[in-house]
């Protein structure tokens, strides 16, 4: 009778992506609205999509999603990093280039699962750009975020 185990050794991959690929769960969706009647620009980040569908839909009733070819990307998410890890690491504005008291940030991760930055139409190119840097972000770079957060930021 032939004994066939079906433990498998894992092999530890000292790698980038072997390292990131522990915190495959983890991913940030983006979402950027804008009106022009209310002369305004938002940029939503979230754990999980379908909590755009359920935020404020009241108050962004008069909104319109930017489509990624308006905004000049490729996808909506970022890997292996949370909206809690960016905002920890990188500071409530996420590095986006804009004025910090000019910024309305609506902190909702807890309560509805969004963390929302607000700003004027005046800001439109600084926030699509921010939006770009974030999404494009090198493996090299998530990985220093999850370091840093892991390494002192934890709640």
């Amino acid at each position: 009778m032939k004994h066939t185990s079906k433990h498998v050794a894992r092999v530890k991959d000292d790698t980038l992506y072997g390292l990131l690929s522990s915190y495959k769960g983890c991913q940030t969706y983006v979402r950027v609205l804008e009106s022009e009647a209310d002369d305004s620009i938002v940029v939503q980040l979230t754990d999980n999509p379908r909590y755009f569908g359920q935020s404020q839909q009241e108050k962004y009733k008069g909104y319109r999603v930017l489509r990624r070819l308006e905004i000049g990307i490729s996808k909506i998410s970022l890997k292996y990093l949370s909206p809690v890890h960016l905002v920890a690491v990188l500071g409530p504005l996420v590095e986006f280039n804009i004025p910090y008291e000019k910024v309305v940030i609506m902190d909702r991760m807890k309560k509805d699962g969004i963390y929302s930055l607000e700003a004027s139409l005046k800001y439109r190119a600084k926030i699509i750009q921010g939006v770009k840097k974030l999404l494009g972000m090198s493996p090299q770079k998530r990985y220093e975020i999850m370091e840093k957060y892991l390494s002192g930021y934890q709640e």
